[in-house]
């Protein structure tokens, strides 16, 4: 009796961790609705991604992800995100952060509230 009650409650723990899996985690914004709140269109991002990679030595997706939370943190401009998209791409590579925690670091150096917040949505 003992064996089918642990059974059934490892079955139940699995149910509930995949439940958790697909429906609690939030949804990634389209590239074209990042790409607005900072001017610029969806293929301007993602030209951005392999120079930003080709000059910090980044990987593409280490790039990609940190062009994409720069712009959809709306912080920086479509003028200045390359730039500061860049400069986080080489933090996380030359400190071995994950994107997001580079992209903070970066964001702390920009006359703003809260970096967190900022990303709260990313």
């Amino acid at each position: 009796m003992r064996k089918h009650i642990a059974t059934f409650a490892g079955l139940v723990l699995a149910l509930a961790f995949v439940f958790l899996f697909f429906y609690g985690r939030s949804e990634s914004k389209p590239l074209d609705v990042v790409a607005t709140r900072v001017g610029l269109k969806a293929d301007d991002l993602v030209a951005m991604a392999p120079r930003i990679s080709s000059q910090t030595g980044a990987t593409m997706g280490t790039s990609r992800r940190v062009v994409y939370l720069m712009a959809c943190s709306g912080v920086t401009t479509g003028a200045t995100l390359e730039a500061q998209a860049r400069l986080a791409a080489d933090v996380a590579e030359k400190q071995r952060l994950s994107p997001r925690e580079a992209t903070k670091t970066v964001l702390r150096t920009m006359p703003i509230s809260d970096e967190a917040a900022s990303l709260r949505d990313c």
